[in-house]
């Protein structure tokens, strides 16, 4: 009999192993999955040029799709443009691509062409039509954003110069490689997380509540399996250490990523708690919009903000002196 007791302990401890280690790895699978989404529109469906563009992230793991748009200077050649121009790395969110519309991202990108600034988007690894590579939850896609900077650096550009414009994964992405100051000129994220450890654990409430009892198994496998260091994932840890500017926009209605995020990310830069809820600096909670909502709520604020930002921290790009035009008589998402 205590043979017999034994053995079915052993069995049951492991089986329980088993289990434990099943269901973390299958959480640490969920990290490297997103859904691909290929580009409908164009910017020449907005009425602007673009070439084309491929490039390697850092490390050269993944290939990389894109469009670049110049600024109007009567050369073709992205060589001769690519010097003093200021230029604005445009970065999507997971499931989604370089062009997507809920975002307004092509409205966004021609706005700020019209200002006189440089455009390159692209579509991270495993996403549009970036060919197959794992996704890591904003890891190993801040390499993606680091390689895009280097085409640019390739082609002329200054990279004091570049800037970038991050949106949800995008922004934690933005914010993760821009804090090191030699990657990037200025940084602006919106509808970030944080922490993705925040997020993942935000997640496991009611009936998700005892996928808690997995989260270290998931990040051991996510490391060991995957290389994804989730502890690592974490844009405010990132910025604490970093002297990049940063501008942090957020929807105060976000139901993806609670504007708590935003608040979370103004305090590692060093706001005040007055300056985060005045949205005067470095903090922009914008009333009214949900995830990535911020353009399409304040188009015109939203333009203003970046070009007085980007110009304060890049330099005055061509065409500087073009104002803001009325947005009267036209939908507010269609600021030019």
């Amino acid at each position: 009999m205590g043979v017999g007791f034994i053995k079915t302990t052993f069995t049951l401890l492991g089986l329980a192993g088993g289990s434990y280690v099943g269901i973390s790895s299958a959480m640490a699978a969920g990290l490297t999955r997103t859904t691909r989404v290929r580009s409908e529109e164009t910017p020449e469906s907005i009425g602007l040029d673009y070439r084309d563009v491929s490039f390697t992230s850092r490390g050269g793991d993944a290939r990389l799709s894109g469009w670049i748009i110049t600024p109007e200077s009567g050369s073709d050649s992205p060589q001769t443009t690519a010097r003093g121009t200021s230029w604005v790395i445009m970065v999507h969110g997971d499931n989604t691509n370089r062009s997507d519309a809920k975002t307004g991202m092509l409205g966004i990108a021609r706005a700020l062409n019209r200002r006189g600034f440089g455009i390159l988007m692209f579509d991270l690894r495993g996403r549009g039509d970036s060919p197959a590579a794992m996704s890591s939850s904003g890891y190993f896609e801040r390499l993606d954003l680091q390689g895009a900077s280097d085409y640019l650096v390739s082609k002329g550009a200054d990279r004091s110069r570049i800037g970038v414009l991050g949106f949800a994964l995008g922004g934690a992405v933005a914010l993760m490689a821009g804090s090191n100051p030699n990657n990037f000129g200025a940084v602006v994220s919106d509808s970030s997380f944080a922490d993705l450890s925040l997020v993942l654990r935000n997640e496991m409430t009611g009936i998700k509540r005892p996928l808690a009892m997995w989260f270290t198994g998931m990040e051991f496998m996510a490391k060991s399996i995957y290389g994804i260091d989730i502890k690592d994932v974490s844009p405010a840890r990132a910025i604490t250490r970093s002297d990049t500017p940063v501008l942090v926009i957020h929807g105060e209605d976000d139901e993806v990523i609670p504007v708590e995020h935003a608040r979370l990310l103004g305090r590692a830069i060093g706001a005040s708690f007055d300056e985060i809820e005045s949205g005067e600096e470095t903090v922009w909670i914008v009333p009214g919009a949900g995830h990535t909502g911020s353009f399409r709520t304040q188009p015109k604020l939203y333009i203003e903000k970046l070009v007085k930002f980007y110009e304060a921290h890049l330099g005055a790009p061509h065409n500087s002196h073009l104002s803001l035009p009325s947005t009267s008589g036209e939908p507010e998402s269609q600021v030019d």
